[in-house]
């Protein structure tokens, strides 16, 4: 039998299984999910999740969702006294009771957001405090429909980078899989249900192109420099990196 179709056949299984056990106890995340007023020198504006999002998974599900912007100080014009602004889109999701409908990898709705062309990757930060922030990355495209004020429609297409990760009780992974084959032993074995954290920012980028003074867009790689920074600043500020296993 095809190894893919054995695994999965043994996390169906395992996961039928679990609906008969007695009810779990309930291990909270290491992940804070206040989101700071500022990320380093990145302003930050919470705001809360759409009834869309509320109501695609389970009641005890908890959101956290902000949007951080940072001016280019050293594109600033003296001219107009105006410069870029770059922005970041920062989402955290405490996952539930439920284990079949709780968060999931964004591989799996993206599609529906507009995006497409997904193209996934692992990366990590090594922290300031010693410690590593494991990572995936994930470049794409999102087609994007907007109307004027004459009710015209425009179409607009996007480069997009993607990094996100999870938050356990006591472990910090980049892998769903992973994740999942953690939570079904720990309801198994210990009776015990994690409350998972999945962190999420995204920021759109233009293509390998020169950048420009006073582009609306960075480039991959400077947006990849900026998110990161946030990412840094985020992760050992609000995880409590005393009760994640080394």
């Amino acid at each position: 039998m095809n190894k893919g179709i054995f695994l999965a056949a043994c996390i169906g299984l395992t996961c039928s299984a679990i609906f008969f056990l007695p009810p779990f106890r309930q291990s909270q995340s290491a992940m804070n999910l206040e989101i700071p007023p500022r990320i380093g020198s990145w302003n930050v504006e919470t705001f809360a999740a759409s009834q869309k999002e509320i109501k695609t998974l389970a009641a005890d599900t908890t959101f956290a969702k902000a949007v951080c912007t940072l001016p280019r100080s050293e594109e600033m014009s003296y001219i107009y006294g105006t410069s870029p602004t770059d922005q970041v889109d920062l989402s955290i999701v405490l996952s539930g009771y439920d284990l079949s409908n709780s968060i999931h990898r964004p591989e799996r709705c993206m599609p529906a957001q507009g995006h497409r062309g997904l193209l996934a990757s692992k990366s990590k930060i090594d922290l300031d405090n010693g410690r590593t922030l494991p990572l995936t990355k994930i470049l794409s495209k999102r087609d994007i429909t907007y109307v004027d004020d004459q009710e015209k429609k425009h179409h607009l297409t996007f480069n997009y980078l993607t990094y996100y990760f999870f938050v356990g009780h006591e472990e910090v992974t980049e892998d769903h899989t992973h994740r999942t084959l953690i939570d079904i032993v720990d309801r198994v074995a210990k009776g015990e249900a994690q409350r998972w954290a999945f962190v999420m920012v995204s920021m759109p980028y233009q293509d390998e192109a020169p950048h420009e003074y006073g582009a609306p867009l960075l480039t991959e790689e400077l947006a990849d420099k900026k998110i990161r920074q946030i990412l840094a600043e985020l992760a050992e500020k609000n995880i409590d990196w005393e009760r994640i296993r080394s």
